[in-house]
Parts: structure tokens; sequence; C-alpha cells
């Protein structure tokens, strides 16, 4: 692990004066316009910070009458499988998921709350949304770099047996075809499971079982310090600027300090890297339940706020060559 830097770049005076600035600015131009004076600033290493421009976010604006967030931004997965996909997610997890306002919404606070319930008889539901675009993508020399603040339930690590909240990201390839993992690879921006104090970064691609992501585990961060119930800032950058595609990197971010990375070099296919770092990904939030990695939800684990994953934003930044 490599750390950059220790502290947090502030947005404009505080995160909430530059919401609420953005909130007045849902589609900015491509090259920045005439806004790109009044976005926030990332709050990763000043060395890049001034060279990006904000290509895409969702601020989660409560809408009065509604409670999801806008469908021209997200698709909203129900049940318990893509149609003709795998069962259960493909990780068994144990959830259904849903678009009622009980498991998903947006707060007065301007947040989105994806809050896992559980009924008398002991069966659960939880939400999982993924973007409309499928093209987040670092151009040939540029780079890429998604943020997200969010915040992990805060009930104690015995009542979140088998929850596991994540923030991360598939390739384009496997919007059309639910058979395309790991090939189309995976970008785990922010994994907790568990309730456990850690957080993890990882990088799924290739084929499975083995290939150069070591499947099914993936290439990971081992896990980070992480703490429920607070706000962190969770930031991923696809670093092409190298000009040759052996060269490029992958950085995972940490309130505002580097915690991972993994160099193309690492994966030495240039046909896998092209799926890893040069095609479109869309971007996926959800409260899974039980499933492979955490195991099963017990007696003990809850439903509820103490359990839900809670978001502020995700932006969407590009460094053009």
């Amino acid at each position: 692990m490599h750390s950059f830097i220790t502290s947090l770049c502030l947005f404009l005076g505080s995160a909430e004066a530059a919401k609420g600035a953005l909130h007045h600015h849902h589609n900015p131009r491509r090259d920045g316009g005439e806004h790109s004076s009044v976005l926030p600033k990332l709050s990763i290493p000043p060395s890049i910070l001034d060279s990006y421009q904000l290509t895409w976010h969702e601020e989660f604006k409560h809408r009065p009458g509604h409670y999801l967030p806008s469908s021209e931004n997200w698709i909203f997965d129900v049940g318990t499988s893509y149609p003709g996909g795998a069962p259960n997610w493909g990780t068994h997890e144990v959830e259904t998921y849903t678009t009622s306002p009980a498991n998903i919404r947006v707060t007065r606070d301007d947040t989105l709350t994806i809050t896992p319930r559980v009924s008398s008889n002991r069966t659960w539901t939880s939400s999982r949304i993924e973007t409309q675009r499928t093209d987040f993508a670092a151009t040939p020399g540029g780079r890429l770099y998604i943020e997200g603040r969010l915040k992990t339930g805060s009930a104690p690590t015995y009542k979140q047996q088998g929850i596991w909240p994540a923030f991360w990201a598939l390739g384009v390839d496997f919007r059309s075809n639910y058979t395309a993992w790991p090939a189309a690879s995976e970008w785990d921006l922010m994994e907790v499971v568990n309730g456990l104090p850690k957080v993890y970064n990882t990088l799924h691609c290739g084929v499975a079982p083995g290939g150069p992501c070591n499947e099914y585990t993936g290439l990971g961060s081992g896990g980070v310090h992480w703490t429920g119930g607070q706000w962190h800032t969770v930031g991923f950058e696809v670093d092409r600027s190298a000009g040759v595609w052996y060269r490029e990197k992958l950085k995972w971010y940490l309130d505002g300090q580097q915690v991972f990375q993994i160099p193309a070099a690492r994966i030495n296919s240039s046909a896998i890297w092209e799926n890893i770092a040069h095609k479109g990904h869309f971007i996926l939030l959800n409260v899974a339940v039980g499933g492979d990695w955490p195991g099963q939800p017990n007696a003990t684990t809850v439903g509820g706020e103490g359990v839900q994953l809670e978001v502020d934003y995700i932006r969407v930044w590009n460094y053009y060559r």
C-alpha cells in the first residue's frame, strides 16, 4: 500500500456547501462548461486536483413526492437474479431486492439509504441499483476518478453477521451478457462485511477459477481500517496517463489517502487489461444479506437503520490528455 497524502482537500467551504451548489448543475458539459469554476474539488492528491473535470454526478437530491433516485440515472435491480442470470445474484445471497421505500429512499437530508429488512419469519429484503450509463472510462492518456461519500451501519458487529454493503462497478460487457463475469471485470471500491472495522478494495478479472486476478478471491488490499456509523470518502482511479498499457494503474483511496494500487504489469495481459481499464463500466450500490463471503445471517442479525448503507453523493471525474 502507498500513502500519498494524509489530509483531505476540502470541498467549497464544506462538503455540504459544495453539495448545495452542485444541486443546481446536474448536467455539466463534458468540457466543464460555464459551471467548472463552482464544481467541488477532489479529495485526492493535489498533483492532479486541478486537471480533472466533473463528467457525471448524483447528489441524491430529495424531490417531494418521489422517494426513489431518478430513473434517468439508475436501474433498479429486483428479485433474486438478473433475467437468465445466476440465481441469488451468483453469490448465494439470501435477500430479495425491492424498490420499496422500506428498503431504498432518498431522504430529506439529500442522501440515499439502502436498508435491509427482516420479516418475522426471517426472510430478508434489501435494494440494489446500478447506473444507466455504462461508459465510465479513462480515455487514452487520461484518467478516470470515481468518488463516493458513504456511511455504513453502526450496529454492533454481532448484530451484522451476513450484512454486506458495497460500492462497486462492473464492465460494460456484463450488461449484455450476465455470464461475462469475471471477464468483463469488476472494481470493488468499497465492501464491508459483517460489520467488521475493515473496508476491502478488490479487482476481479480474467477467468475463474484462477487467472491473473486469483479468482474467485480477486486481487485485494486485504482490508483497510473502517469505522461504521461515520462518513467516509471512497475514491477509485484508472490512470492511463503513462501512455502505454503496461504502465497504467488502478488506485484506491480512502478519506483522501491512497490505500491500494494494481499496476497493469501485475495482470500481464493486454487483452484482459483492456476489459479492466479501457472499456466502460457501470456503478452499483447495494446491501446484500448473506453470501459466500460474509456467510449467512443468524438469529442475532438485525435489519433497519443499524445495518443500512447511506450515500451522500457519487461523482465521476475525468482528466483528458
